[in-house]
C-alpha cells in the first residue's frame, strides 16, 4: 500500500472512530437518563396542547350539558386537526354524528375535554391516526367509523 492509500485509510478510520464515540456517548447518556425521555415527551405534549386548528373550521351546537358539540368540519381546512378545548369561552366536550364524515383527515389530536364521540363521527376517514389525550374509559374505544385507523391513547 502506498502512502496515500495508508493516509486515506487512517483518516477514514479516525473519522469513523470519532463518529462511533460521539454516537455511543450520546446513546450512553440518553440510556442513563430515562427521565430525559419522559421530559421530552411531556414537553411535546405541552406543545401539542397549545396547538389548535383554526376555530372557523368547526361548526358547533350547544348540547344538553350546556357545552359544545362539533357537528361539522370545513372541507377547506387542514387535514391535521387539533380539537380546541373551547370556542368563544364555551367548552367543547363532544364530537357529533358524521362531524368529520369524508373530510380525508390524516390525523387528529383529541384532548381530555372530549367526553363523547359518536360512532359515526369519522366515517370515510380511512387510515386516520387518532392521538387521544384522555383516559380510555372516558370515551368509547372505537375508531368512530374510520376503517384501518390507528388509535394512540396518550394520557
Amino acid at each position: 500500500m502506498n502512502n496515500k492509500g495508508f493516509i486515506t485509510s487512517a483518516l477514514l478510520y479516525g473519522i469513523l472512530s470519532l463518529f462511533l464515540i460521539l454516537v455511543l456517548e450520546t446513546v450512553s447518556i440518553l440510556g442513563n437518563r430515562k427521565l430525559a425521555n419522559d421530559k421530552i415527551k411531556e414537553s411535546v405534549l405541552n406543545d401539542v396542547q397549545t396547538l389548535t386548528t383554526n376555530p372557523t373550521c368547526f361548526t358547533v351546537e350547544t348540547n344538553s350539558r350546556n357545552n359544545l358539540t362539533i357537528t361539522n368540519y370545513s372541507d377547506t381546512c387542514d387535514k391535521t386537526v387539533f380539537i380546541p378545548e373551547s370556542l368563544n369561552g364555551q367548552t367543547i366536550d363532544a364530537i357529533g354524528p358524521n362531524a368529520f364524515n369524508n373530510k380525508k383527515i390524516i390525523n387528529i389530536t383529541i384532548k381530555s375535554n372530549i367526553i363523547e364521540i359518536d360512532s359515526t363521527s369519522f366515517n370515510e376517514n380511512d387510515g386516520i391516526t387518532f392521538y387521544i389525550q384522555t383516559p380510555p374509559n372516558q370515551i368509547n374505544k372505537s375508531p368512530w367509523g374510520a376503517k384501518n385507523a390507528i388509535v394512540k391513547w396518550d394520557y
